[in-house]
C-alpha cells in the first residue's frame, strides 16, 4: 500500500508546515549520512527555517568552510569577497601575535627560558628590572600620597 502523490505547494496550516520540515529536514540529513558513508562523499547541508532558525549536517571527516571552498573552486562562484578575506588574514595575524605574547607572558614568569640567546635573557631581566622599579615607585606614592 503506497502513499498518493501531494501537490508540492505551501502548506497552508503552520502545525502541519512545522511538521513536514521538521520530517523531511530529517530525512535530508539521514540521505546525506547515508550518502558520505556509503560513497565516502564530502557532504554538507545548510538548512535555514522559515523562522531563520540554521540546522546543517557536515560529514564527519571534513568542515563545512572546507566543502564551501570546493564547491568556490569548482563552480567559480565567489562566495567570499575582498573584505572576508582581509578579516581572515586579520585574525591570522592576530592569532600569531598573540602567540607570540604567550611565549613572551612564559619568559617572563620564567619558563621556557632553555632556548633563549643571553641578549634575550638580558632583555627580559632588564623588563623585570623596570617593572619592579614601576611598582615600588606606585607603592611609595600610595603610601606617602603627599611626600615631595
Amino acid at each position: 500500500m503506497g502513499r498518493g502523490k501531494i501537490e508540492i505547494k505551501r502548506i497552508e496550516n503552520s502545525t502541519n508546515r512545522q511538521v513536514t520540515f521538521s520530517k523531511r529536514r530529517a530525512g535530508l540529513v539521514k540521505k546525506a549520512r547515508e550518502i558520505g558513508v556509503l560513497c565516502d562523499a564530502e557532504v554538507g547541508v545548510v538548512i535555514f527555517s522559515s523562522g531563520g532558525k540554521l540546522y546543517d549536517y557536515c560529514s564527519p571527516r571534513t568542515s563545512l568552510s572546507r566543502i564551501l571552498e570546493k564547491y568556490q573552486t569548482n563552480s567559480g562562484k565567489i562566495l567570499w569577497d575582498e573584505k572576508h578575506k582581509s578579516l581572515s588574514a586579520e585574525i591570522d595575524r592576530v592569532k600569531k601575535e598573540n602567540d607570540n605574547m604567550q611565549i613572551e607572558l612564559r619568559h617572563l614568569k620564567g619558563e621556557d627560558l632553555n632556548s633563549l640567546q643571553p641578549t634575550e635573557l638580558i632583555a627580559i631581566e632588564e623588563a623585570l628590572q623596570n617593572g619592579q622599579t614601576n611598582q615600588r615607585d606606585k607603592l611609595a606614592i600610595l603610601l606617602h600620597p603627599f611626600a615631595p
